[in-house]
């Protein structure tokens, strides 16, 4: 699946969650705001983890549904990153992702530093800003200029590469590093900063796939009719 894809499909489960909302305030009375509903519902992650329905993920629903199995969800960075993992270029970190989970208290990392800034996806890189805190905590380049650089690694800016890794390669030696340490750490940022996905984009896609979740898990009735006009129209998503 493609970022593009993610949006759009994010784009319709929107669209269901405001239209079960609506059969709700209709049919009871109730005003639900999905933005302010609670996100550590036991009973909503447990749905998640069993449902195999198409009615949330769409067409990529039996993908979705076998990966969150085995991942099992109990907070909302855990859909987070499979959203994250969910690009054709970050598939392959899925198998480490859950055997980290499932053992988290023997993940090795390779410094301190990438256990305070890995330690959430459980050692496993995934997100843009990972790789700019890692810059910034290896090297000592400010976070602003970090982010930058995540900028220039995504768009394969050689001559703008060339001259930060000098930089990154000095500040991280100053921080006790070795010259081959320093260049093996810039090198696999390197690498897997040319895939990782914006957080922003797995956050909402995690946030609406759980108010879908978390309706249908309560409102069941009222997400199903909610269902309706987008089978009826035959919209692809």
């Amino acid at each position: 699946m493609t970022l593009k894809n993610i949006i759009a499909c994010d784009v319709v489960m929107s669209t269901i969650c405001n239209r079960c909302a609506n059969l709700i305030k209709e049919r009871y009375g109730l005003i639900i705001d999905v933005c302010s509903i609670p996100q550590d519902d036991a009973d909503v992650y447990e749905l998640m983890s069993t449902d195999t329905s198409s009615d949330v993920f769409g067409l990529r629903s039996h993908e979705y549904h076998r990966l969150i199995s085995q991942i099992r969800p109990t907070e909302i960075r855990h859909i987070e990153a499979l959203h994250a993992m969910s690009t054709r270029f970050m598939f392959r970190k899925f198998a480490e992702y859950i055997k980290n989970k499932e053992n988290s208290d023997r993940v090795e990392y390779y410094s301190e530093i990438e256990q305070t800034v890995l330690g959430e996806t459980y050692g496993v890189l995934l997100y843009t800003d990972q790789i700019a805190e890692l810059i910034h905590y290896y090297s000592g380049i400010p976070k602003e200029v970090s982010a930058n650089i995540v900028k220039y690694i995504r768009k394969c800016m050689k001559p703008e590469l060339s001259i930060w890794k000098s930089v990154f390669v000095v500040g991280t030696r100053q921080n006790g590093y070795t010259e081959e340490q320093a260049q093996q750490i810039w090198e696999w940022l390197k690498t897997e900063g040319e895939t990782t996905t914006y957080r922003y984009i797995a956050e909402s896609a995690a946030i609406t796939s759980y108010q879908c979740f978390w309706l249908k898990t309560h409102y069941p009735n009222e997400y199903r009719d909610a269902l309706v006009p987008l089978v009826n129209t035959e919209e692809s998503w």
